[in-house]
């Protein structure tokens, strides 16, 4: 069993959500990120970047699905929420904050049987849909 941790930053776009329940489809690319193996060794990601679903299922929480992809078809992790994700004000009036915890639930290429957990801390400029975002992932490979 191998234990990577990944540690990326991502900027990306939302448009407005619209449908009833309230829905979007986020995306985003990586502006940097870094991978080890448990014994510190790089593990070797230059990029990441992702397309998600997501549904809002209350004036501050939303479910999300999705695919993140590593470098050029290196591989893929397939995600969903635990639970639902959160989103609300910040002391910073032109943002919002959010968080989220991901689920592993399928990995194809170097990630074939992937499992493991992504945490994510996000901000929102609503006016324009751009926001940042930074995961952390521990995902055990066979």
């Amino acid at each position: 069993m191998q234990r990577i941790v990944v540690t990326a930053q991502f900027h990306g776009m939302a448009a407005q959500p619209s449908g009833k329940p309230p829905q979007t489809d986020p995306r985003a690319t990586s502006v940097s990120v870094e991978a080890s193996t448990s014994d510190g060794s790089p593990f070797g990601i230059e990029q990441a970047s992702y397309l998600n679903h997501v549904t809002y299922t209350g004036d501050s929480t939303f479910a999300e699905t999705g695919t993140i992809s590593f470098g050029d078809a290196d591989g893929e992790l397939d995600i969903v929420t635990v639970g639902e994700g959160t989103l609300g004000p910040s002391a910073d009036a032109d943002l919002l904050h959010g968080a989220v915890i991901y689920r592993i639930t399928e990995g194809r290429g170097r990630f074939e049987d992937a499992s493991g957990l992504i945490t994510s801390n996000f901000l929102l400029r609503p006016g324009t849909g751009e926001f940042e975002e930074r995961q952390l992932a521990v995902v055990f490979l066979p």
